[in-house]
C-alpha cells in the first residue's frame, strides 16, 4: 500500500439503510442526541460542516421534490467519529483513522432510516474504503468505550436501528484518476491495492463501468450497482463552496434508498412470518400490506420538479438493482394473494361440508322420528301395546339413529 500515489482529492458518502422495531422510542433517540443547529460554530470543525450537510441537503430537497412525503424527511448530526482504516487483510490492525461526520434522515411515520457517514477531504485509499463497506468493515470508535465496533453495531446499542438493505456510497472526485483502471475499481467496489489478491478486473467490465450518466456539463457521474463516482469539472477547494453541487447527486440517492428500504422490509417480512410460522394468518398479512402501504407516496412518479433530477434518479435505480427489489415485492404479493384465496376456499369448503353434514343428521333425525311414530301408530291401530312396548321401540328407534350418526362421523373423520 506505500507504493500507492493518490491523483485527486475527494469526498467519500456512505449512506446506510436502516429500520427500527421501536420507531418513536429510535426517534426519540435520535432527537436527544441530534446536534444540529444545538452546537456552537466554533465547537465544530472550521468547516461547521455538519449543519452545512444537513442545510444543503434540506434545501435541494425543498427547491426539488414535489413529493411532501420527501420534504418532510427530518435530519439529524450525530457528530464526529473517528473511522478505522484497514487493508484488506482485516486482520484487525487500524492503519490509519479518517474523520467521519454521521447524519441520520429519519422518515417518522414510517420508521425508515437513512445513515450517512461523510468524509470530506479524504486521504486514504477510497478504492479501500468502499471496499470496506462492501464487506461490512465499516467501524467506528464508540466515544463512550473507545472500542472500534460496527456502524451497524453502535446504531443498534444506541438507537435500536437495523439494517435493511446494501449500504451505498457516492464519492466526489477533483478529476478523474490518472489510471482509468482505479476508477473501475472505485466504482467495483474492489480495493485497487489489494494485499492478497492478484487477479484484476476483466476488460469489458471495465468498459461497462466507464459511462458518463451526467445529465449536465458541470460533473461526470459513473454509477454501478453500489457506488456512484462524480467527478467535478471545477472542484472547489472549499467543502462549503462544492458541497451544493455534491448534495445534487446525494439527495437523490437519499431518496431512492428510502424507497428500497420500503420494499426491502416488507420482503423480509414475508420471508420472516412464513418461515417462522406454519401458516400465515389474515391478520398478519394485514399488517404486512399496511406496513407497505405507508410508503406508497415514496413511489409517486410525481417526486422531482425538473426531468432531468427524475432521470438521474431512475439510472440510480436501475443501476442499484431497487427495480428488481420491486419485482420481489410484487412476487410476494401474488403469492400471498394467492394463499388468501386458497385458504379461503379451504374455510368455505369446510363451511360447506360441516353444514351439509348437519343438515344430513337433522334429516336423519326427522326420518326417524317419523319412522318410529308410524310404526307405533300400526300398532297401536292394530294390536296390543303396553307402556313397556312403547318405551322398548323409543329406546331401540333412538339407538339406531345415534348409531348410524356416529357411524357417519367416524367414516367422514377417516375421509378428512
Amino acid at each position: 500500500m506505500g507504493s500507492y500515489l493518490k491523483t485527486y482529492e475527494n469526498d467519500i458518502y456512505f449512506f446506510l439503510p436502516m429500520t427500527a422495531k421501536k420507531p418513536e422510542e429510535a426517534f426519540a433517540a435520535i432527537e436527544a442526541a441530534n446536534l444540529w443547529g444545538r452546537v456552537e460554530e466554533a465547537q465544530y470543525d472550521a468547516s461547521a460542516f455538519g449543519d452545512a450537510y444537513c442545510e444543503a441537503m434540506t434545501e435541494h430537497v425543498l427547491y426539488e421534490c414535489n413529493n411532501p412525503t420527501f420534504r418532510n424527511l427530518e435530519r439529524f448530526y450525530l457528530g464526529k467519529f473517528d473511522l478505522a482504516c484497514y487493508d484488506d487483510n482485516y486482520d484487525g490492525k487500524v492503519l490509519d483513522t479518517e474523520k467521519t461526520h454521521i447524519f441520520v434522515t429519519a422518515h417518522r411515520k414510517t420508521g425508515l432510516y437513512i445513515i450517512t457517514l461523510a468524509i470530506h477531504g479524504n486521504h486514504y485509499i477510497p478504492t479501500q474504503l468502499i471496499d470496506q463497506m462492501s464487506t461490512d468493515h465499516l467501524d467506528i470508535r464508540d466515544p463512550a468505550t473507545g472500542e472500534y465496533v460496527s456502524v451497524e453495531d453502535y446504531m443498534a446499542a444506541r438507537f435500536g436501528f437495523a439494517l435493511c438493505g446494501e449500504s451505498k456510497c457516492v464519492t466526489c472526485l477533483s478529476n478523474r484518476p490518472h489510471n482509468e483502471l482505479e476508477l473501475a475499481y472505485i466504482l467495483a467496489g474492489e480495493t485497487y491495492v489489494s494485499e492478497h489478491i492478484d487477479y484484476h478486473l476483466h476488460p469489458n467490465r471495465i468498459k461497462d463501468l466507464l459511462k458518463n450518466h451526467a445529465c449536465y456539463d458541470y460533473y461526470e457521474s459513473y454509477i454501478s450497482r453500489s457506488v456512484i463516482a462524480f467527478v467535478f469539472q471545477d472542484w472547489p477547494d472549499s467543502i462549503l463552496e462544492r458541497l451544493d453541487d455534491e448534495a445534487s447527486v446525494l439527495f437523490v440517492v437519499e431518496i431512492v434508498l428510502f424507497q428500497n428500504t420500503a420494499v426491502l422490509r416488507t420482503n423480509r417480512r414475508v420471508v420472516e412470518e412464513m418461515d417462522e410460522n406454519d401458516g400465515i394468518t389474515n391478520t398478519e398479512i394485514e399488517e404486512l400490506y399496511l406496513e407497505f402501504g405507508q410508503t406508497m407516496k415514496f413511489w409517486s412518479t410525481d417526486i422531482f420538479k425538473y426531468p432531468f433530477s427524475q432521470l438521474e434518479a431512475e439510472e440510480v435505480i436501475r443501476s442499484f438493482g431497487i427495480d428488481k427489489a420491486l419485482e420481489e415485492y410484487h412476487r410476494n404479493q401474488t403469492f400471498i394473494d394467492r394463499l388468501i384465496e386458497i385458504k379461503s376456499n379451504i374455510s368455505n369448503e369446510k363451511s360447506d361440508n360441516d353444514m351439509n353434514f348437519i343438515l344430513y343428521m337433522l334429516a336423519w333425525c326427522e326420518g326417524g322420528a317419523i319412522l318410529l311414530a308410524a310404526i307405533l301408530w300400526l300398532l297401536d291401530k292394530f294390536g296390543h301395546v303396553t307402556d313397556t312396548t312403547w318405551w322398548s321401540l323409543g329406546l331401540s328407534g333412538l339407538f339406531i339413529v345415534l348409531a348410524f350418526l356416529i357411524w357417519k362421523c367416524v367414516i367422514k373423520r377417516k375421509r378428512k
